[in-house]
């Protein structure tokens, strides 16, 4: 059922997506970019929230803790709206979609940010094995089949500076209430309208 404040654009009859007419989805097309404009920022939000308590599998901070932390060492490092939003959510998935979770935050993101960060997000969790060389189950030189790409230097450094170095349990992190403006700043931006069809 709707929500009470919900329009309802639809009748009653139209019970199936071949009742509707051209003005119909012109009308709901309208009405989607008015819930883009305020619910995508919101509902990313709520997504990371909900990890507050979620465990932390061993270590000495959960996923929840280490995107607000990644996040405010990127602001701190005076990064722009967008370098602080991908730090945010750069692991958003990482709990529900644990072994493509850079596919994940990319694709969320994907209409709002530049092609460098969505290059990056797809693919730090390679660049991140780096950082694990006495794993030893990990190929810890993933990363060296992108050497070359435009991208891979910055990704390399991105995931030394702000993502290998957020698990610190003594670190100064700022709550997820003080990203929210960020967040909705980026959501807000004109959408490129693209999308996203990985490669099988």
């Amino acid at each position: 059922p709707l929500i009470p404040a919900e329009l309802e654009i639809l009748k009653e009859s139209q019970q199936k997506m071949d009742d509707l007419s051209r003005s119909d989805w012109e009308n709901l097309s309208q009405y989607r970019k008015k819930y883009n404009r305020e619910q995508q920022a919101e509902q990313a939000l709520a997504m990371l929230e909900v990890q507050k308590d979620v465990p932390s599998y061993g270590f000495r901070v959960n996923n929840y803790r280490h995107c607000l932390q990644s996040a405010t060492m990127v602001y701190r490092d005076g990064g722009d709206d967008e370098a602080i939003v991908v730090a945010l959510f750069h692991d958003l998935g990482f709990n529900v979609c644990p072994d493509n979770h850079g596919e994940f935050s990319a694709t969320l993101l994907a209409n709002y940010i530049s092609e460098q960060h969505y290059w990056m997000l797809r693919h730090h969790a390679t660049f991140l094995n780096y950082h694990a060389k006495t794993h030893s189950s990990v190929d810890w030189n993933a990363r060296e089949k992108y050497r070359g790409h435009p991208h891979f230097e910055y990704t390399a450094d991105w995931v030394a500076r702000y993502d290998q170095t957020s698990i610190q349990t003594q670190y100064d992190t700022a709550p997820l209430k003080f990203f929210e403006p960020f967040v909705y700043r980026v959501f807000t931006r004109p959408s490129k309208g693209i999308e996203v069809h990985l490669a099988p």
